[in-house]
C-alpha cells in the first residue's frame, strides 16, 4: 500500500467576518454548527453550501485544538477548502468570559415564561446559543469532544 502524504489528507480552512480574514490554516478535520445540524468536513468531501447557526467551529492546528465561536453565516465546502463567512466570530483569546456569562444569564431570563410561539422567543434563543458558544470556545474545549 502506498503512503499518502499529509497534504492529501488536509484542507484549507478560511474564516472571514465583516472585519476581515480571521483564520487561514490547514486542517485535517473541521467541525461546524450547521442550521440542519452539526457536521464535520475532511479532505475530499463532496462540495456543498449551507448556512451556519450560533455555535463553535472546532479544528486542530498543528496538533493543538482550536475553536472559534460564530453567531451565524454561511459555509462553502469543496474537496480542498472550507470557507466560512460569519456574521461574527471570536477566538478563545478574544472572548470576555464575564460578559458572555452575563449575556447567558440575561438570555435565560428572557426565555423564562416565553413559549415557542412568542415573538421574542427566537431572538432570546439565538442570544442564549451565542453566549453558550462563546463560553465553550473560551474554555478551549471542542463542542464535539
Amino acid at each position: 500500500m502506498a503512503d499518502t502524504s499529509s497534504a492529501e489528507n488536509s484542507l484549507t480552512l478560511q474564516v472571514v467576518s465583516p472585519t476581515g480574514l480571521v483564520e487561514d490554516t490547514t486542517v485535517s478535520l473541521v467541525a461546524l454548527p450547521g442550521v440542519d445540524g452539526d457536521f464535520g468536513v475532511m479532505a475530499g468531501h463532496a462540495p456543498f453550501f449551507t448556512r451556519l447557526r450560533e455555535g463553535v467551529i472546532s479544528y486542530d492546528e498543528g496538533g493543538m485544538p482550536r475553536s472559534i465561536a460564530v453567531s451565524s453565516g454561511f459555509v462553502e465546502v469543496t474537496q480542498e477548502r472550507v470557507i466560512v463567512l460569519a456574521r461574527t466570530c471570536e477566538s478563545k483569546d478574544d472572548i470576555d468570559v464575564d460578559r458572555a456569562k452575563k449575556a447567558k444569564e440575561q438570555a435565560e431570563k428572557s426565555l423564562e415564561g416565553l413559549s415557542y410561539e412568542d415573538e421574542g422567543y427566537t431572538k432570546a434563543e439565538e442570544e442564549l446559543n451565542r453566549a453558550e458558544a462563546r463560553l465553550l470556545a473560551a474554555s478551549g474545549k471542542s463542542a464535539y469532544s
